[in-house]
């Protein structure tokens, strides 16, 4: 570690900059740290310094020079603050509090004391001896800042070692042989590839056997998230899934499962052979996924949906278990409503002992108070009584992990959890030549949500989104006082607060800021609220994401029918897309956007920006030529001389006459007849014993893998199960629309997974109706 990395800030308040024998002093230390090739930011003004570490600018120490007489003095208060802005985000950055002995001791308070590390007697120490004290901290601070994993990463690269082992590039040098590979090194950096190391470097411990750096990154892990256990997992939250089930199912067991599951949680059943029992959740009217009913998760209801469940009929009693012993749920659902984990883990371990929380989108929610109870880790470890808990977390999705980062966390209870056991899952799904990068940015992101950092960065992006919904709800009022349209923030649209101690319901974008961004009572969907759509059976279930902003285009009215004119919400996304701006999802008429720790003001304001240019464009009669420069390109026959207006009315009068919604709508909440289990039908795919079905064709047969329309990017139909008649199948219904449209307007086509589309038709593979001829 040398000297010239370090970096440290000097906040000086206005009364010490004047030309005296102190100032002179500190100006000579400045110039002794300089000296050992320490860089100096220099501010002039408390106000300037919190600026500075507003931007996230790196300290490893605060130098404060300031004249305070006592704690009520405007310094003093300013010296506070600043010292708590900077270990809100730097933990344990070392203070240094330059003074004079006499002055400081009488206005000293016992709080000021524990925020300073140091006190400085300026007029007494030499410039050299405190620049040596300045350093030793500086160092300390550095030596005690990395996690267990990146510390002894850092420490082995540095020995710069001969290396006879895997991998080839040795370090990076292989690829310097080439113009080529020179690129790709220049490009990455050498200390990427000087981290890129074989198993076989045994100080640095096993990520298979969790030895080591990496057994003690994942203790560090477990005791940030809260877990008993902690695993590092280098193949995404996909594989974590998979792994999971595969510790504890086996073939036969009957499962509960979220129907609104990722596609991994499929493949989990195809590796286990489970008996898969869906529980499914609400829509609303715009199509955004709800929560599972409360009623639906009590021990009478999963007894009665496995009693009528026709693959647990066909198993006539040869099941391993009498009852369910696991059961999966999403939380929270890709828009962005989060149950209440608490209450759902009390319902769901009367009828299994291993409950599993896919929290792939939602792994920052333990370190903000607003979350409070709605997710999986939640309390303390030790006093975790009932079932056995899973919990997963992409760490690259709105946490600061690399592609590929996951967890899983495990709280252990009834059932309890082999670690060599369930190693054996973990093994087959993890690697043996992991790039350690993936599991550094791991380490690195339980770092940065340790103390008080979390909350402080959890808490600013909640800020920003609701910042963000205030300023589209106002927009949106403005508009609609004035009989026009524009987009409308999907939240609230009053929220009660209390004044003078009375309550009072006031517009969200006219409440306290301090409430919308810490009171979780002003996200939880209320079972008669008309907002939300949703038909909810229980108070204090669920509550929606603040981060999780979705807008509505107008269109669909409060009673789930479709108004008389709309803007449809693809053509909205068509025009952002151009501008580099790409929601996380669209329907009909909602687009979806995720506030992360990456989003800014100025990102935010330029969406806000482009939706007011669309309408204008919109309203103008702008051309599709002109506004979507390149749809019109690739389309030119289509949309000659059709305004952007004519196009929207186009699409909405189809999605009216079509109501391909309320097919959608209906194909979600439907239960369709399993005839198979998942894993019998991926092995008809293995033994070529499907065909692919065209959408006309496809009644009463079965699906070999599962439908996934995006969106909403859940299955719409499940491996193994039936389709239903070709003339009342709501799934058939709305991929015959799915046709419609994407023929009748190009450039807006929907994605399918699970389907081919041939000749304009979609197909699906289906299990053979006969046996395959040997």
């Amino acid at each position: 570690m040398s000297v010239s990395d370090f970096h440290v800030l000097v906040a000086e308040d206005e009364t010490t900059q004047a030309e005296t024998y102190v100032s002179n002093a500190v100006h000579r230390l400045m110039q002794e740290l300089e000296k050992q090739n320490v860089r100096i930011t220099r501010s002039y003004s408390f106000c300037d310094a919190r600026i500075i570490l507003q931007a996230n600018t790196p300290v490893d120490c605060l130098l404060l020079s300031a004249n305070m007489h006592n704690e009520n003095d405007e310094e003093y208060q300013q010296a506070e603050r600043l010292i708590r802005k900077l270990h809100r985000r730097q933990t344990n950055v070392p203070v240094f509090l330059i003074a004079e002995r006499e002055k400081t001791t009488l206005a000293m308070s016992s709080h000021l004391m524990e925020m300073v590390d140091e006190f400085v007697w300026i007029v007494e120490d030499t410039a050299d001896f405190i620049a040596g004290r300045i350093e030793a901290a500086m160092r300390r601070y550095r030596n005690q800042m990395l996690p267990p994993l990146m510390d002894a990463l850092m420490r082995y690269a540095a020995i710069k070692e001969y290396s006879w082992a895997a991998p080839g590039h040795q370090g990076g040098i292989g690829f310097t042989k080439s113009a080529v590979g020179r690129v790709f090194f220049d490009y990455y950096g050498e200390n990427l590839f000087r981290t890129d190391m074989g198993i076989e470097r045994a100080s640095l411990g096993s990520l298979l056997d969790h030895t080591g750096a990496f057994g003690d990154s994942e203790l560090y892990a477990a005791r940030v998230f809260g877990s008993h256990q902690t695993y590092n997992v280098v193949v995404g939250s996909s594989g974590s899934n998979r792994t999971i089930m595969q510790s504890c199912i086996t073939n036969n067991d009957v499962v509960l499962i979220d129907r609104n599951c990722h596609k991994s949680i499929e493949q989990g059943l195809i590796l286990t052979g489970a008996i898969p029992v869906y529980m499914i959740p609400t829509r609303n009217r715009y199509g955004i996924i709800g929560p599972i009913q409360v009623a639906d998760m009590t021990p009478e209801a999963i007894a009665d949906t496995v009693k009528r469940s026709p693959l647990v009929k066909q198993m006539d009693g040869r099941r391993s278990h009498g009852a369910s012993v696991y059961a999966v749920v999403t939380n929270c659902t890709y828009d962005g409503l989060c149950y209440n984990a608490k209450k759902a883990k009390e319902q769901l371990e009367k009828s299994t002992e291993i409950i599993h929380f896919d929290e792939a989108w939602y792994g920052y929610a333990r370190f903000n108070n607003m979350y409070e109870d709605h997710f999986a880790m939640n309390g303390e470890p030790d006093k975790h009584e009932g079932a056995t808990v899973f919990a997963t977390h992409s760490t690259h999705k709105l946490l600061n992990g690399l592609s590929q980062s996951s967890y899983i966390h495990v709280r252990e209870g009834r059932k309890k959890v082999d670690p060599t056991m369930f190693n054996q899952a973990y093994m087959m799904h993890s690697t043996t030549s992991p790039l350690y990068s993936i599991v550094a940015s791991n380490d690195i992101t339980a770092a940065m949500m340790s103390g008080e950092s979390g909350e402080s960065l959890t808490q600013e992006v909640i800020q920003e989104a609701v910042d963000f919904r205030r300023a589209m709800a106002r927009l949106w009022r403005e508009h609609e006082n004035h009989k026009d349209w524009f987009f409308k923030p999907w939240n609230p649209e009053y929220v009660q607060v209390t004044e003078q101690g009375e309550k009072e319901w006031v517009l969200f974008e006219d409440a306290p800021v301090d409430i919308l961004t810490k009171d979780q009572d002003c996200w939880r969907l209320k079972p008669n609220d008309t907002w939300h759509g949703f038909e909810l059976d229980e108070d204090n279930w669920c509550m929606l994401d603040p981060i999780k902003v979705s807008i509505l285009t107008p269109g669909m009215g409060d009673d789930g029918k479709l108004l008389q004119d709309g803007v449809p919400a693809a053509l909205v996304t068509q025009y952002l897309t151009r501008f580099g701006i790409v929601p996380t999802r669209t329907t009909d008429f909602q687009i979806m956007f995720l506030f992360s720790m990456g989003i800014t003001r100025g990102k935010w304001g330029t969406l806000l920006n482009t939706l007011i240019r669309f309408k204008e464009h919109y309203d103008s009669g702008d051309t599709v030529r002109h506004v979507l420069p390149a749809l019109f390109k690739a389309y030119p026959d289509k949309y000659e001389g059709k305004t952007l207006k004519a196009l929207g009315e186009e699409m909405f009068a189809f999605l009216k006459s079509s109501e391909m919604h309320l097919a959608l709508d209906k194909a979600y909440t439907s239960r369709f007849t399993p005839l198979m289990k998942p894993r019998d039908a991926y092995e008809k795919i293995v033994q070529q014993e499907v065909e692919l079905i065209p959408s006309d064709k496809l009644g009463n047969r079965v699906a070999a893998n599962s439908l996934l329309p995006y969106p909403p990017g859940i299955p719409m139909i499940m491996s193994g199960e039936a389709f239903g008649t070709q003339e009342e199948c709501p799934a058939i219904q709305y991929l015959k629309h799915l046709e419609d449209w994407d023929n009748r307007f190009p450039g807006f086509e929907h994605v399918t997974e699970g389907a081919e589309v041939k000749n304009g038709k979609y197909h699906v593979l289906c299990v053979n109706n006969r046996r395959r001829r040997k």
